[in-house]
């Protein structure tokens, strides 16, 4: 990847992750990069274009080599307790290893349409049956509540680290320690979805 380009894709993640997309100027990128913002339309047409080779490589590429070895660990536990433990903890890592993307792709998601039809097309995806793979490996615990469905599990799971991560992030003095926090939500999802 030439360096001028490389040097544009950090620099916007940085700022979309810190000032969202409309807060964030082709001069501002240009700046921070180093680079003229004439180098930046070298290489991508629209500010659009630089938001989107930003965050598609995370979502195109990582994901399914990331959920292969997310179902992997899921099909490894054997409870349901264990399940919820080992997907509170999973994907707090992945949220934290992978932050100003997915911060970018949160964002995003709730105004760009481009955003939502490309996350969209990764969850309705014709060679997996993301939701459907997740209820079944629920499902075969024997401990799951039978009015959970599939959108309420990732609701409830969901819910619960994306506020944790709020908090964390903008009221760390609601968080008591990451290992209490996540075993606490654990123990909550537990109680909300088990029979």
């Amino acid at each position: 990847m030439p360096k001028g380009k490389k040097a544009a894709l950090v620099a916007a993640m940085e700022l979309f992750s810190e000032d969202g997309f409309d807060g964030t100027s082709t001069v501002d990128v240009a700046k921070r990069a180093g680079i003229s913002q004439a180098t930046i339309f070298k290489y991508f047409h629209t500010k659009q274009d630089l938001m989107l080779a930003v965050v598609r490589p995370v979502m195109e590429h990582f994901f399914p080599k990331y959920r292969d070895e997310f179902f992997a660990g899921i099909a490894r536990q054997k409870t349901l307790t264990e399940m919820v433990h080992f997907m509170v903890t999973d994907r707090y890592a992945f949220i934290k290893g992978n932050e100003e993307a997915v911060k970018i792709i949160a964002m995003e998601m709730m105004t760009n349409a481009d955003m939502r039809e490309l996350f969209g097309k990764l969850v309705r995806s014709n060679d997996f049956d993301f939701l459907g793979e997740l209820l079944r490996n629920f499902r075969e615990t024997g401990e799951l509540r039978d009015d959970i469905d599939a959108a309420g599990l990732v609701r409830i799971l969901g819910g619960q680290l994306a506020i944790y991560v709020i908090q964390s992030s903008f009221t760390p003095v609601l968080v008591h320690g990451k290992d209490e926090d996540l075993k606490m939500i654990a123990e909550q999802v537990v109680r909300t979805i088990k029979k």
